[in-house]
């Protein structure tokens, strides 16, 4: 049994021996290696620059689109939820104007007198008179007014901006109500 086992001990020596690779031998194929793996990854970047060279122009336009659709959209938000807010207006106002955008200043400065809302009127007659808007906020409580006169020809349109008290808290309106005076 001793014999034997030490015939195994020899003969796995002796494979191990005859196998095994010198130092020399085992940096060259690693540089081999090495320089494959370096081959086909400059290969991966040379085309990926090809493609960029050829569909570069059309990607950087199509992500540029999608960035300016998201501006639009944060504009847009920013209109709806701060800058906008419902406006009302009775039938004899509608039969004198129809109603564009509505947009409100709520700077807050001590050194501003007043805050306004632009109000977009298109005039579907001539009119020459006073117009009155109300601020509503969200539980139907006034919170300001404000008189404009108003002087317009038949077909024309512009803002007009209803000032309000420095004190009218215009980022709580929720609703305005415009009617003739």
């Amino acid at each position: 049994m001793r014999k034997r086992i030490t015939s195994l001990v020899l003969m796995a020596f002796a494979l191990t021996t005859s196998s095994c690779l010198s130092t020399e031998e085992k940096k060259k194929k690693a540089e081999e290696e090495g320089n494959a793996l370096i081959a086909i990854k400059s290969k991966l970047i040379k085309g990926a620059g090809e493609a960029l060279k050829s569909d570069g122009k059309d990607a950087v336009e199509t992500a540029t689109e999608g960035v300016g659709e998201i501006i639009k959209g944060v504009n847009s938000g920013f209109d709806k939820s701060i800058n906008q807010a419902n406006i009302e207006a009775d039938s004899v106002f509608l039969k004198t104007f129809s109603l564009g955008r509505l947009s409100k200043d709520f700077s807050s400065s001590d050194s501003v007198k007043a805050r306004k809302v632009s109000v977009y009127l298109i005039a579907e007659k001539a009119f020459d008179g006073k117009v009155k808007l109300k601020a509503f906020d969200a539980s139907g409580m006034e919170i300001g007014r404000s008189v404009l006169k108003v002087k317009i020809d038949e077909d024309d349109s512009r803002y007009f901006d209803f000032e309000f008290d420095k004190r009218t808290p215009l980022l709580q309106a929720h609703r305005f109500v415009i009617n003739l005076k």
